[in-house]
C-alpha cells in the first residue's frame, strides 16, 4: 500500500474512542470515512473531522438500509476500504441485575453491539476485499472476561461476548481475503460511555486502535489488543 492512499472507515467517529480514533489515525495519513447515527446531530465534531479531511456519512449500524446506503455514499469516494473500525456501541440503559433488565433494552445491546458490526463488515467487504490487504477493528470490552465477570450487565456481557466469537471466525473466515480481523479492548476510559471518573487513557486507546488497523496486510489476525494503561 506504499503511496496509495489508505481508506479508514470508523463508526461512531463523532465522540468518545471513535473521534479520538479518527483524530489519530488522519495525524497519520490515512483518508477517514467517519461514520455517525445522526450526523446533523453531531455538527461540531463533524466539522472538526472535515477540517482534518475526513468524509463524514451517515450510518445507523442496526439498520441494514442505512448501512447499504453508506456503502453507496462511500463508493462515491474510494472503490477500496483498507481498513474498517467497528467502535459503535452502546451501554447506557443496560440494567445491572437480570430482574431489572427488560427484554428490549437487551435486544438493542445484542443489535448495535454485535450484529450491527456483521452486518457493517459484510457489506463492506467487496470494498475491503479491493484494498487486497485490509483490517477490520472490532472494539470491545474487558467486561467480558471471564475474571471480571460479577452478575452484573448480563445483556452487554453477552453482546461484547459475541462480538468476540465473531472476531475470532471472520479472522478464519476472511484470510483468504487477505483480511485481518482483530479486536481492540480500549480499557475503561473517560467517554460518554465511560464516564467521566474512568481511570484509563482514550488517548492510549486509540493508538490501540491505530495499532490494529495499522496490521492490513500482515496476516496478524484473531487477536485481542488491549490498551496499555
Amino acid at each position: 500500500m506504499s503511496g496509495e492512499t489508505r481508506y479508514v472507515l470508523i463508526t461512531g467517529a463523532n465522540r468518545g474512542l471513535g473521534l479520538h480514533s479518527a483524530r489519530l489515525l488522519a495525524r497519520r495519513g490515512w483518508s477517514v470515512i467517519a461514520a455517525c447515527r445522526k450526523p446533523e446531530a453531531a455538527a461540531p465534531a463533524a466539522e472538526e473531522l472535515r477540517a482534518h479531511g475526513a468524509t463524514v456519512v451517515r450510518l445507523d449500524v442496526t439498520d441494514p438500509e442505512s448501512v447499504t446506503a453508506a456503502v453507496h455514499m462511500v463508493r462515491n469516494t474510494t472503490r477500496k476500504l483498507h481498513a474498517l473500525v467497528n467502535n459503535a456501541g452502546i451501554f447506557e440503559h443496560a440494567e445491572e441485575h437480570l430482574p431489572d433488565a427488560p427484554a428490549a433494552i437487551t435486544r438493542d445491546l445484542l443489535l448495535t453491539n454485535a450484529w450491527g458490526p456483521l452486518t457493517v463488515t459484510q457489506q463492506f467487504l467487496p470494498l475491503l476485499r479491493a484494498a487486497d490487504g485490509a483490517s477490520v477493528v472490532n472494539v470491545t470490552s474487558q467486561d467480558v472476561d471471564p475474571e471480571n465477570l460479577d452478575g452484573t450487565f448480563t445483556g452487554y456481557c453477552m453482546s461484547k461476548a459475541a462480538l468476540n466469537v465473531m472476531t475470532a471466525n471472520l479472522a478464519l473466515a476472511l484470510r483468504p481475503d487477505r483480511i485481518v480481523v482483530n479486536g481492540v479492548d480500549p480499557g475503561w476510559i473517560p467517554t460518554d460511555m465511560g464516564g467521566p471518573d474512568a481511570p484509563d487513557d482514550v488517548t492510549q486507546a486509540a493508538r490501540t486502535v491505530a495499532t490494529a488497523v495499522e496490521l492490513a496486510g500482515t496476516g496478524r489476525s484473531g487477536e485481542i489488543l488491549r490498551a496499555a494503561n
